[in-house]
């Protein structure tokens, strides 16, 4: 009888499946290996612990359903905010869980990309691009949690709404744009950000 090979991206892959259907709360090295249809054996011999586990699991869906391509700075907080309204459970279970004193509060794989294009764009340093952003952040992830945990329910047109109305506001404060004239120069130039 010839055992089938199970790989890092099979048991990550089942095991998204678990938090998809069961939530965060049901993922053990048992419930994966059920999905699985195996022992636990597989499991340990792939990352030795549940812990290392959850802890490539987290990269692995950061990076497989948060590192977005996206042409404007309201697109990647869109592009965020769908993921909490469509995947909630992996956006509870990537963004509401306790993590060690060293670790950041935000894992954002985009980054170095957004502050870059800010900086270049905004015209501005990359430091302030990269306080901007936090500010960003911030709001997103709080919108984020509201949406993802049930608390507000946001159509489509009410995310892009709260995401322009939050970002003139930032671009009004971070650009000090005196007038609606200089605030809708900004907010041109950030509509295409890749450019």
């Amino acid at each position: 009888m010839r055992r089938t090979r199970i790989s890092k991206q099979d048991i990550l892959q089942a095991a998204v499946r678990v938090i998809q259907h069961r939530g965060a709360g049901a993922l053990s090295v048992r419930t994966i290996a059920t999905e699985l249809g195996c022992s636990t054996q597989p499991l340990y011999s792939q990352f030795g612990s549940q812990e290392q586990l959850r802890q490539e699991l987290a990269e692995y869906i950061r990076d497989t359903y948060v590192r977005f391509q996206y042409t404007s700075y309201k697109e990647f907080g869109l592009k965020f905010l769908f993921f909490a309204r469509q995947e909630s459970e992996l956006f509870c279970f990537l963004y509401l869980r306790r993590r060690a004193p060293d670790q950041t509060l935000l894992d954002d794989a985009n980054l170095e990309q957004t502050v870059e294009l800010l900086a270049r764009n905004l015209e501005m340093t990359p430091q302030r691009a990269r306080e901007m952003h936090r500010q960003m952040q911030y709001h997103c992830y709080g919108l984020g949690v509201m949406i993802a945990t049930g608390y507000r329910t946001m159509s489509d047109e009410q995310i892009g709404d709260e995401l322009r109305e939050f970002y003139s506001i930032m671009l009004r404060h971070y650009k000090q744009a005196a007038s609606e004239e200089e605030l809708q120069y900004w907010l041109a130039r950030s509509r295409n950000l890749i450019l």
